[in-house]
């Protein structure tokens, strides 16, 4: 039996966040062996953080996969903020604003501080 569902009470970000969490998971051992172990990076160095970044983040598959990975928090961190709030209890209709306000905020500037290294080192900012 094939039953249509109604997302009237269910945003993107609800109806992803099994993928967007499976994606972070995923991108969270990528990171630990790229940037952590250094089995993923190829000229990595033990304790030098900055070159290891440079170095991965100058591949541009490495590069647009954390990209991809940080869009996906940003959306996961989206749908966090947003349910924290209703899981305190505050659903007042007034504060919806400030909640979406809030919540689409926190996982910009997450995604923003998150995406700025792998651009910056593309874009030859970071050498």
């Amino acid at each position: 039996m094939d039953v249509d569902r109604d997302y009237v009470a269910a945003n993107f970000a609800s109806r992803t966040m099994r993928w967007t969490g499976v994606i972070v998971i995923l991108f969270v051992v990528f990171h630990l062996a790229d940037l952590t172990w250094g089995t993923a990076n190829p000229d990595f160095v033990r304790g030098d953080v900055y070159h290891n970044m440079v170095e991965s983040f100058s591949r541009v598959p490495v590069a647009a996969a954390y990209i991809v990975a940080n869009l996906a928090l940003a959306v996961h961190i989206f749908h966090g903020a947003w349910s924290l709030f209703a899981s305190l209890g505050v659903s007042n209709p007034r504060l919806v604003r400030f909640r979406r306000s809030f919540a689409a905020g926190f996982a910009a500037l997450i995604l923003i501080g998150n995406v700025s290294f792998p651009v910056l080192v593309q874009a030859n900012v970071i050498r």
